[in-house]
């Protein structure tokens, strides 16, 4: 008989047996039940041992639906979808994988980039129409990036490794983090620069900060307007980063050239978005960590942290510390 019972609420990747190899070892009986609303986790999860979610909305109301839960276990950096505070309040742990796709992330910027600057997509379209000998015409304006500046707005890990991938290049390199010191920049071979400034110099304008309060929508109207006309952005990070609408009406507007966005302000979106429309932005579908060899280091990840909670022990990697003043667990 089964000690544990662990519930996957989502549909987006299928349960696999990197994560029930991990979990059945300790004891545990795992289900995937996709779902959408408290409800539905209540009905699924109400007696659940542990929970493990990619995208599903775990607020208040639904954290109160789950009424055995000692452990969230999150696919993936970010832990924007989890109310960390009801979290903590009912002695929940919450688990995440913050290292797993660095690399991966920072080869998508790069493509994305290129494939902008280059019109890679619109010469697709050109010639499987039978109009080969349009081609080189319908990319023009793409530029080499020797000797154009990369902007990176947020120097973390990922930002850190998009630096070795874009400097062969010949391009420079700057960067913009409140929280990095401009010395630590130089030993990586980048300048330090203030958001302006980054904005008003950049070729390529790459986002790689988290989506907090204080980020969303930190590139706006105001912000497009500072960037070059022949700028292009490209979007790594989190869809709620850049206004929508605005980067909509830059690009329609030529207020910039083009944009490369793996996230979008909604997802899933709607068909019916006005982004779609315009031939001047590739949208790749959030798949900035959907390598095979990501996703099985993701799905082990996040298992082994829940299991290690369920055994009693603190996971490597623990989204709300705050819980520690209600749980003893071993270290």
């Amino acid at each position: 008989m089964s000690r544990f019972r662990v519930v996957f609420l989502d549909k987006l990747l299928p349960l696999t047996h990197y994560e029930t190899d991990i979990l059945e070892a300790v004891g545990a009986r795992v289900e995937q039940i996709p779902c959408s609303t408290a409800e539905e986790i209540r009905i699924a999860a109400a007696d659940a041992d542990a929970v493990m979610t990619i995208g599903v909305k775990l607020n208040r109301e639904a954290l109160d639906a789950l009424e055995k839960c000692r452990v969230i276990g999150r696919y993936g950096v970010g832990l924007d979808n989890i109310d960390l505070e009801a979290a903590t309040e009912k002695g929940i742990v919450v688990t995440y994988v913050p290292v797993y796709c660095q690399e991966e992330v920072a080869v998508l910027a790069l493509t994305l980039m290129l494939a902008c600057e280059r019109r890679l997509l619109i010469a697709d379209r050109v010639v499987k129409s039978g109009n080969w000998k349009s081609s080189v015409a319908a990319v023009s304006g793409a530029r080499s990036p020797r000797g154009k500046t990369f902007g990176l707005v947020g120097f973390g890990s990922i930002a850190r490794q998009v630096v070795p991938l874009v400097k062969p290049l010949g391009v420079k390199v700057i960067a913009y983090d409140p929280y990095i010191s401009p010395d630590f920049c130089r030993e990586l071979g980048v300048e330090s620069a203030e958001l302006y400034e980054l904005l008003r110099s950049s070729d390529y304008v790459s986002l790689h900060v988290p989506l907090m309060p204080s980020t969303r929508h930190m590139i706006g109207k105001e912000q497009l307007d500072m960037m070059k006309s022949d700028a292009i952005l490209i979007n790594t990070g989190r869809g709620a980063l850049v206004d929508q609408r605005a980067l909509c009406e830059a690009l329609k507007d030529k207020k910039i050239a083009a944009a490369g966005i793996d996230v979008l302000e909604t997802e899933p979106p709607d068909p019916g978005d006005p982004i779609f429309t315009l031939d001047n932005v590739i949208t790749s579908g959030h798949i900035g960590a959907a390598t095979e060899e990501a996703l099985v280091r993701l799905r082990q990840k996040v298992a082994q942290g829940v299991a290690d909670v369920l055994c009693g022990k603190w996971p490597e990697v623990l989204g709300n510390p705050a819980v520690k003043d209600k749980l003893t667990l071993k270290d």
